[in-house]
């Protein structure tokens, strides 16, 4: 599951076919408002800003059958509850949710069957994800681009329906009802939202404490990345990205397999191994960082779309400069993850109305790293699925790791200026040669079992 941008976006040029959904009627109230996320999107949407997702998925053929390709996106909008949803504004500007009822969502043609080149077929498809908001029922893109011997599916949605993990759902899902297989079953995310707490927590909660802590070590620093990206406060640059593999599959799987006798998860290594790179090119030793967590659970829920993810902060240690247990770095920071992921508990909302006073924001985007394990879903890797968002703007540097049956891969998305590109480059390799080096050998498997 390569993750990219549109602008790096490789689809090989052939006939493209394009509709849009329509929806009938308004749809109606739904008693669950917008998640803290939803809300945050909708405020940044109402500011002018956007924000959409796409997903590819391949099909072996050079043409699609039309017809069946509508009916199986329109089955996966009936399928989840989320993509049938909408907000609308009252007067005071408070967003409403509405949610149409299965079969009120079907696709029109847009345009012609034409051709298209590479270039082409990036332009047009910024065109059509452009419309995507969660303002208007129903803004939902697909599209195909049918090529000598394969055809490339794109769905696209605004960011408020889906995260990183919805999009390889939506991509089985999609392959699965063209091809007449059932749907798996999902959990619905309207219902997540509703069974979810609402009362906030007091200032004995451990998570609570917990932020109270991690904020007084960052001096109330909401973080950011400490390196110059050539960016000041305040200021914007078009953004960037750098895609590189980590890990091998097999450095991946020597890892985990490793992990449980070394007391060491993959994650935390990551972290620590990026930590170090930042450190070597002039950073501090201690590396704040928000960490993006998926709140699904298994069985069902495990299949949810929409935008489940939710927040932990910690610091990880990069450890002396030479140190003569390495392991025990590692230890450290598997720990200190451990210690921060039920910090997501407490949402932002709360974050911010207890500390907010006391909050220093030096960017607009946050320094965040997250991590997906793609390997759960079995279909994906016959997709040659691609996760794709928007170029946009950015201050910082954010950080998405991900593992597939190819391994682990990374990629950086920062600001492109001629300070940020060469540095990230940099990190990212320094990144890489210590992520390899904190994988066990043969050597250090024997040594550990006599």
């Amino acid at each position: 599951m390569l993750l990219t941008t549109l602008a790096n976006l490789r689809i090989p040029g052939g006939r493209i076919r394009r509709w849009g959904a329509v929806a009938a009627g308004d749809g109606v109230p739904h008693t669950v408002g917008p998640s803290e996320n939803e809300r945050f999107h909708l405020e940044a949407v109402r500011a002018g800003g956007s924000g959409w997702l796409a997903v590819t998925a391949q099909l072996p053929t050079a043409a699609v059958d039309p017809d069946r390709l509508v009916a199986a996106f329109v089955a996966v909008v009936d399928h989840h509850e989320v993509l049938r949803s909408h907000f609308v504004l009252d007067a005071d500007g408070s967003p409403r949710r509405r949610v149409h009822e299965r079969g009120a969502i079907s696709l029109q043609p847009v345009g012609t069957v034409h051709t298209v080149d590479e270039r082409a077929i990036r332009d047009e498809l910024a065109a059509a994800v452009a419309g995507c908001t969660a303002l208007t029922p129903a803004s939902h893109v697909l599209a195909v681009i049918e090529s000598t011997d394969v055809s490339t599916v794109v769905c696209a949605f605004d960011h408020c329906y889906v995260d990183a993990h919805s999009l390889a759902v939506i991509a089985e899902d999609l392959v699965a009802a063209y091809t007449g297989d059932p749907l798996p079953a999902a959990g619905s995310f309207l219902d997540h939202l509703a069974t979810a707490t609402v009362d906030e927590p007091g200032d004995d909660d451990p998570g609570v404490r917990g932020w109270a802590d991690f904020l007084a070590a960052t001096d109330h620093t909401v973080p950011d990345y400490p390196l110059d990206l050539g960016v000041v406060p305040g200021e914007f640059a078009p953004s960037r990205i750098h895609v590189t593999q980590v890990l091998s599959r097999a450095e991946a799987d020597a890892h985990t397999e490793s992990g449980t006798r070394r007391r060491v998860r993959t994650y935390p290594m990551l972290l620590t191994s990026l930590a170090q790179a930042t450190r070597d090119h002039g950073g501090p030793d201690r590396l704040p960082v928000v960490l993006p967590i998926h709140t699904r659970t298994e069985g069902d829920s495990s299949r949810a779309v929409g935008w489940c993810v939710a927040n932990a902060p910690v610091v990880v240690d990069a450890g002396p400069h030479e140190p003569t247990d390495p392991e025990r770095v590692l230890r450290a920071a598997t720990a200190a993850v451990t210690d921060a992921l039920p910090l997501a508990a407490v949402d932002l909302t709360t974050v911010y109305s207890r500390f907010g006073h006391l909050l220093r924001k030096p960017r607009h985007d946050v320094f965040m790293v997250s991590y997906l394990d793609y390997r759960r879903f079995a279909r994906l890797p016959a997709l040659h699925a691609r996760h794709i968002s928007s170029d946009g703007r950015a201050d910082d540097l954010q950080l998405w790791f991900w593992r597939d049956d190819d391994g682990i891969s990374v990629r950086a998305r920062f600001p492109d200026t001629g300070t940020a590109a060469p540095l990230i480059t940099s990190v990212v390799d320094d990144l890489v040669a210590r992520a390899r080096a904190a994988v066990p050998t043969a050597s250090d498997a024997a040594t550990a079992s006599v």
